[in-house]
């Protein structure tokens, strides 16, 4: 699941360091689950994309998708980068990502679809 900008908020970190370092284990976490994926997946180097963020929540509350952008789904984009599946993640490469909610109480999950422009 996707952390939200205010997630790192929580961790109860005053210290500026602190949250790089939380952010930065965040962002290993998620290149290494994209990795095993890769593998299985016939993934295209893209130099333009659509990026779609389906959120599957276990729990319907309100929540607020500039803060997934501003935060968690950051770590995802600098690992497609990363692990070379987008080129950049600019928006002359990207644009704006897309973020969905939905509600699925037995499979908490995130989707991510890229499509080439």
């Amino acid at each position: 699941m996707p952390l939200s900008k205010n997630k790192y908020l929580d961790f109860g970190y005053k210290n500026h360091n602190a949250i790089k370092r939380k952010r930065a284990e965040y962002k290993e976490i998620i290149y290494w689950l994209m990795y095993e994926q890769i593998h299985r997946l016939e993934l295209l180097y893209y130099k333009k994309a659509t990026i779609t963020f389906d959120i599957y929540f276990k729990v319907n509350r309100r929540r607020d998708k500039q803060n997934y952008l501003g935060g968690g789904l950051i770590s995802w984009l600098d690992a497609m980068v990363d692990l070379k599946i987008i080129v950049d993640d600019n928006a002359n490469c990207i644009g704006q990502p897309v973020v969905r909610f939905y509600i699925d109480k037995d499979r908490p999950r995130t989707e991510i679809l890229i499509e080439g422009r």
